[in-house]
């Protein structure tokens, strides 16, 4: 049995990896290891397990799990972004610095769906990543997550509570303040993505696969006039390709 995990800033989402997918989908705060180790000995196995991880937290917090749940595990390996891998190529100038949850998506996706692509994942950031059906990745946008795009009106007394919430309110331009704001961030967002559709479109002369992936991915994705393709747990599920491909 393989055991896949994505660590993000805030949050750390564990699945059971299956031949054609995952599931027991669980996610826990970065710090919960006390309901993260719950999980694991709840798990049914005959003999311990691999641990396949991403994380975006450094070395020392991946170093501080190892020890609480190395008792767990047969062996912990760490997926790592690299110059290329499964024919797919990193267009980064130093590989090790794109995020290896996005190096996984843009690694899977080009595998999986063997058409160009547009991965938007939806986190504390937000990142949309372009790769082509033959495996090259062309770059991407990095743009702020919603929880941080609120935080930025936390300094001004009137919006210290606004919420960002799923608005079904179509109009641009709106009277009421928090709507101005959900529909501000969702025309930001939506307006980005379709601008690195329709480029990446010409530029390929082919209509790419969108998908959205993250704890935002369907409220995103609803933003999208675009067909796209919702995948909470993208990252988990390109983790186990990735793992059962190697």
């Amino acid at each position: 049995m393989n055991i896949v995990a994505d660590i993000g800033n805030s949050q750390i989402k564990i699945a059971i990896e299956r031949k054609n997918g995952i599931s027991r989908v669980k996610a826990f705060r970065s710090d919960d290891f006390k309901n993260i180790r719950k999980y694991l000995k709840a798990l049914d196995y005959d003999s311990k397990p691999y641990l396949f991880y991403s994380s975006v937290l450094g070395t020392n917090y991946d170093k501080k799990l190892i020890k609480v749940l190395k008792s767990f595990f047969e062996k912990i390996t760490a997926f790592k972004s690299t110059r290329s891998l499964l024919s797919t190529t990193n267009s980064y100038k130093k590989a090790s610095s794109l995020g290896s949850d996005r190096w996984a998506q843009i690694v899977a996706a080009k595998s999986i769906f063997k058409k160009d692509c547009v991965i938007v994942s939806c986190g504390s950031a937000v990142s949309i990543d372009c790769v082509t059906k033959n495996g090259t990745h062309k770059g991407g946008l990095l743009m702020s997550g919603a929880e941080r795009y609120i935080n930025c009106f936390s300094d001004i007394h009137n919006l210290k509570n606004i919420k960002l919430t799923q608005t079904k309110k179509n109009n641009l331009l709106q009277t009421d303040t928090a709507e101005q704001i959900n529909v501000g961030y969702r025309t930001m967002i939506s307006a980005s993505v379709h601008k690195v559709y329709e480029e990446f479109k010409k530029n390929t002369k082919s209509k790419p696969t969108i998908i959205v992936s993250g704890s935002y991915a369907r409220q995103i994705a609803s933003y999208i006039e675009i067909n796209t393709l919702a995948e909470p747990f993208f990252v988990l599920k390109s983790l186990a390709f990735i793992k059962r491909s190697m």
